[in-house]
C-alpha cells in the first residue's frame, strides 16, 4: 500500500473512532487520497497529518475539531476524556494499526458507546476487505 492510501485509511479510522466515541454523525470525506496526494495536511474533519510524502510513515499530529480526543488517544494523556486506559489503548491501536480490530463484548453488559464502537469497527473492517453484501454479524448471531 502506498503512503497516500495508508494516510487516508489512518484518517478514516481516526474520524470513525472519534465520531463513535462522541456519538456524532459524520460522512466519510470522499477525496481523502486526492487531497493527501496533493499535499493537503489539514483534512476535512479537522485532522492534521504530517507531510505524508516526505515522512517515513503517515501520522496524525493534531485534531483541530476535537483536541481532547487527540490528546487522549494519540497523545496518550490519561484522564482527558472519560475512558479507561485499557479502552484508550484499544482505540489507539485501532487507529494506528491497520490490522487491529476492537474486541466485541457482550451487548447486554456494554454501554452505548462500546456498542457503537464495535459496530463501527466491523463496518470499517468490512469496507477495507471489500465486502459488498452489507452483512454484519452482531452479538454473536
Amino acid at each position: 500500500m502506498n503512503r497516500t492510501r495508508a494516510a487516508a485509511e489512518l484518517v478514516l479510522r481516526c474520524l470513525t473512532a472519534r465520531a463513535l466515541f462522541r456519538q456524532t454523525p459524520w460522512e466519510m470525506p470522499p477525496n481523502l487520497e486526492y487531497l493527501i496526494g496533493r499535499g493537503v495536511r489539514l483534512l476535512p474533519g479537522g485532522v492534521l497529518i504530517n507531510e505524508v510524502l516526505l515522512a517515513r510513515t503517515p501520522a496524525i499530529i493534531d485534531d483541530r475539531k476535537d483536541p481532547m480526543f487527540w490528546s487522549a488517544i494519540i497523545g496518550g494523556e490519561q484522564d482527558v476524556i472519560e475512558m479507561t486506559p485499557e479502552e484508550q489503548e484499544q482505540i489507539r491501536q485501532f487507529i494506528l494499526d491497520e490490522n487491529w480490530t476492537l474486541p466485541v463484548m457482550a451487548w447486554e453488559h456494554r454501554s452505548l458507546r462500546h456498542k457503537l464502537t464495535a459496530v463501527g469497527t466491523a463496518l470499517v473492517g468490512e469496507r477495507s476487505r471489500g465486502r459488498t453484501d452489507g452483512g454484519l454479524l452482531v452479538g454473536g448471531e
